[in-house]
């Protein structure tokens, strides 16, 4: 191919679907011979559709993702079905079941072996596409009610507007089809889906973007997973603290940092906490303690991929903070240019490797732990870490306690990760343009399974607006713009008939609450005894159990429910949870914290963001608390207590006083349509 037809390539990316918002199709019935059909989405520097169209012409193919010790139990079953033909039962009836014997136990032995393998990724053959139709279109703004016609082809305002894609200015909806093979066609024996990589121009692959289900979502089970926090550096911490701690300029610093720390403590954290002590869990070993994000991401997908071998798994959801920075750290020890930087090389690169397992043949630094490519979907959404271009230093605040470390340990770092606190909470849409680019197109978009409708929602980059959640680390998020509340209503307006359940999914919580209570002077002006003095006394079991009445567990009485949440339009977001959803997930607290809402007359007022915002906000819904993902157990119980507002623990990062709480995930299961499990599990449980 000549260098002038080879720059032409470049001149058009395939961005819908993608690894962070695939496509399902439904399985025919007869899969031998039959159709299928899709659309893709592409961005493109030529204007004209026929110019467009010549240049993908036989350039769009599809490689299925199956799984290695299917297609060895497949070659054997071949190998066992050819020795069958070649016996000659007439002559050498001896030899013959000699033979057959001798083969009958080595093909049972290989069997055993295969079942020993652990799962692994497999690229089947090729499968050609035929180009159907092309058709131009336009950049939408999502609460446009022509954008819901086909989200898939509808492409967002932003990607223009941002010059995500830098001089590629047109969109193409190409609409293909294509048979399956015969392998695939084998496959979907035995398994519930197939995932399809999509080769288009230029060789870029959209990893796990189209899949081909026989599920008919009434009864499936998903992930959610959130707060990755994944950095190239967390793969280098393990190896440059052991050299460190072997090396003889090791110097004891522990009592320095420890006063450095207390002289920069929050004026607005507890006096209780303030004192505490480092947590024994410190006392370990290195490789006991430290906590890295990684590997915590790499763990999951092992977990993962034993419950999708016995069909107990059918996608995943990432709920933001995918990456803790987007720029790898040594990209800025001599100073960046941010107009040169290659994005690509940004720690969503690394995310890729982690969920594809494509670093594979690279040597691994010492700690990091082995891989495996993830073997099901996964739908992404951004976190306020996702738009943080700069790392931040260890050593600031103890954020060293939540990898499990020392504070004389974090000060090694500093040679490497060194910060500048200025750019370490510096926000920009930069950071993002390798996850739009290749990983996600749409900040927010719907999944429609069955009667159950999944929202992603992104809740933007950190908010200065309430100074006070920024200096007690739990900063609130920009929050929900207008032109989203419009979309969430055109939403509801236009497939209200169509569905039962609706889900919704952003980082931010639009519930959660500080450490005091809010409304102290307010609840003893109303004379209720025994104020409570923590969240755990107001859980509705435990009030119930005291015979208390059930005014006493509201919540949103005592405490400011909007501490370290969205911004703007948090009203509206309450509103809609209550009026609209099943369930709300979200993580940003790195908690397990659960609450309901609830219809009420008397509604609580709280200050939008004090001390520089004093408008009063007011609360729609009744907030109620408790663990209400272990104490309901069946799809009745919960049905009776919807909506819930969760918050899942981080999967990457601990807190600072209890690293423990880290590798959480949740749990949901729908049977016969109907909510009916959203548990918490933690990477820890599983290995005992």
């Amino acid at each position: 191919m000549s260098s002038k037809n080879k720059k032409k390539l470049k001149k058009s990316l395939l961005i819908n679907p993608n690894l962070g918002r695939p496509r399902f199709l439904k399985v025919l019935k007869t899969s031998q011979n039959k159709v299928y059909k899709t659309s893709l989405l592409f961005v493109s520097s030529y204007e004209t559709a026929q110019k467009f169209s010549d240049q993908i012409t036989d350039n769009i193919n599809l490689t299925p993702v199956l799984e290695y010790k299917w297609m060895m139990s497949r070659v054997l079953e071949k190998e066992k079905d050819e020795m069958k033909k070649k016996r000659r039962i007439i002559s050498r009836i001896k030899q013959f079941f000699r033979r057959k014997e001798d083969y009958e136990e080595t093909y049972n032995e290989k069997i055993k072996n295969i079942e020993k393998l652990k799962p692994r990724a497999y690229n089947g053959d090729l499968i050609n596409t035929i180009i159907i139709d092309v058709v131009k279109t336009h950049p939408y703004a999502i609460d446009d009610l022509s954008y819901l016609d086909d989200e898939y082809c509808n492409p967002q305002q932003f990607l223009v507007r941002d010059q995500v894609f830098k001089g590629l200015d047109y969109f193409y909806c190409v609409e293909i089809k294509f048979n399956l093979s015969k392998e695939v066609i084998d496959f979907l024996k035995k398994r519930q889906y197939v995932m399809f990589n999509i080769k288009s121009l230029n060789n870029r692959v959209n990893h796990h973007s189209l899949v081909l289900t026989k599920q008919k979502w009434k009864d499936f089970t998903f992930f959610q997973i959130s707060d990755l926090h994944l950095a190239e550096r967390n793969d280098q911490i393990y190896q440059v603290i052991s050299d460190w701690i072997e090396s003889p300029v090791k110097q004891n610093v522990d009592t320095f940092f420890d006063k450095i720390v207390k002289t920069i403590k929050s004026p607005f954290q507890k006096d209780e906490e303030k004192s505490e002590k480092p947590p024994k869990i410190l006392k370990k070993p290195l490789n006991k303690r430290l906590i890295n994000p990684n590997n915590q991401l790499r763990s999951l997908i092992r977990k993962a991929n034993t419950k999708i071998m016995e069909d107990k798994l059918d996608f995943i959801v990432i709920t933001g903070d995918i990456v803790d920075f987007a720029i790898k750290s040594k990209s800025t020890k001599n100073g960046i240019d941010l107009a040169n930087y290659d994005i690509r090389k940004s720690n969503w690169d690394l995310f890729k490797q982690i969920i594809l397992n494509s670093n594979k043949n690279s040597k691994k630094p010492k700690g990091v732990q082995k891989g495996e490519e993830l073997l099901c979907p996964i739908f992404t959404i951004l976190g306020n870490h996702d738009y943080r271009p700069y790392h931040y230093d260890l050593t600031w605040g103890g954020l060293y306690k939540k990898i499990g470390l020392q504070a004389s340990e974090a000060s090694a770092l500093n040679e490497l990760f060194s910060a500048s606190p200025i750019s370490a909470i510096t926000k920009s849409h930069f950071a993002i343009s390798n996850y739009i680019s290749d990983i996600n197109s749409y900040k927010d978009f719907t999944l429609k399974l069955g009667k159950t409708l999944f929202i992603f929602l992104d809740s933007g980059p950190d908010s200065f607006k309430n100074i006070r959640d920024f200096l007690s680390g739990h900063p609130s998020l920009t929050g929900l713009k207008d032109f989203q509340i419009k979309y969430l209503q055109n939403i509801v307006n236009s497939k209200q008939k169509e569905i039962d359940n609706i889900i919704l999914l952003l980082h931010g919580p639009p519930i959660n609450i500080g450490g005091k209570q809010y409304f102290m002077k307010r609840l003893e002006r109303m004379g209720k005894p025994n104020i409570r003095n923590k969240l755990e006394d107001f859980k509705e079991s435990v009030l119930a159990k005291l015979g208390k009445p059930h005014s006493y567990a509201r919540i949103d009485e005592s405490y400011n429910v909007k501490f370290g949440t969205i911004s703007s339009n948090w009203e509206e977001i309450i509103k809609f949870c209550k009026d609209h959803t099943i369930l709300t997930l979200s993580g940003h607290t790195h908690l397990l914290k659960e609450f309901r809402l609830a219809d009420t007359e008397e509604k609580t007022k709280l200050f939008d963001a004090p001390p520089f915002i004093l408008k009063r906000l007011e609360n729609p819904a009744a907030v109620y608390y408790d663990v209400y993902s272990e104490l309901n157990n069946t799809a009745k119980s919960i049905k009776k207590k919807t909506p819930f507002i969760v918050q899942t623990p981080a999967l990457g990062l601990g807190n600072y006083y209890n690293p423990k709480v880290v590798g959480g995930y949740r749990i949901i299961k729908f049977r016969n349509g109907n909510l009916d499990s959203f548990k918490v599990k933690f990477l820890r449980e599983d290995k005992n």
